[in-house]
């Protein structure tokens, strides 16, 4: 935008006709370039300093700018990103995967979102990128511009979350439990099942739920199978 407003100011000039060239003498051109070149100056430096990753690029997926968060990022140097292309950078399927937005942002002249993922060995990086065009004086995207949020923390906690839902639902599914009506004989107790067999109960209550047996004998039973032994005392 700076370069633009410059190239304006000069146009002006050499042309003649235009309100600069009414109201500036080359002095004070001069000096509104210098202001030009120093807000240029300010805001490259408030990029370049930036923690959030921000980079441009040409349509053909050619890196115009990228600050030092990005190269960073990405472990290389400004001189290995800028002026190559984003296949030099990533591997082919994540660089394909940025590039279709960088290039649909080109064509449509929308502003465009995508969460992208930056490899490392030490774990990998997540972010959301900002996809921006910017547009000349004609109204054509001259380029586009990229800020990316880490959002790694926030991800890790997603990737976290669906983990434990996933292992919530594989118990669900392994919890067995006994409902309805169930056919008990009202002699030997054993229980009917689906296929008309007759089980012990705790064969059948075994095998339909996590119920296990430990087997013992009750003061009425003792009393009357061993009716010699005292086995449950008071």
């Amino acid at each position: 935008m700076v370069r633009f407003a410059a190239e304006k100011a000069l146009k002006a000039i050499s042309d003649g006709h235009d309100g600069w060239s009414r109201q500036m003498d080359e002095e004070q051109l001069n000096n509104e370039l210098e202001k030009l070149r120093k807000s240029e100056k300010r805001y490259r430096m408030l990029m370049d300093e930036s923690m959030d990753p921000t980079f441009s690029f040409y349509a053909d997926g050619t890196y115009r700018y990228v600050n030092k968060a990005f190269a960073t990022g990405v472990g290389k140097s400004l001189d290995d990103i800028i002026g190559r292309k984003i296949w030099d950078v990533f591997e082919k399927d994540e660089a394909d995967k940025r590039f279709a937005i960088v290039k649909k942002v080109f064509a449509e002249g929308k502003t465009n979102e995508i969460e992208v993922r930056v490899p490392h060995a030490s774990g990998d990086t997540y972010y959301l990128t900002t996809v921006k065009p910017i547009l000349n004086d004609s109204g054509t995207v001259a380029t586009v511009i990229c800020t990316s949020k880490n959002i790694t923390k926030r991800k890790l906690a997603e990737v976290a979350l669906e983990k434990e839902r996933d292992n919530l639902v594989k118990a669900l599914k392994e919890i067995k439990t006994l409902t309805g009506l169930l056919p008990i004989c009202s002699s030997c107790k054993k229980i009917r099942d689906d296929k008309g067999y007759w089980n012990q109960i705790e064969s059948y209550i075994s095998k339909h739920s996590k119920a296990e047996f430990s087997h013992g004998i009750c003061p009425e039973c003792a009393k009357k199978l061993y009716p010699e032994f005292n086995i449950h005392q008071d």
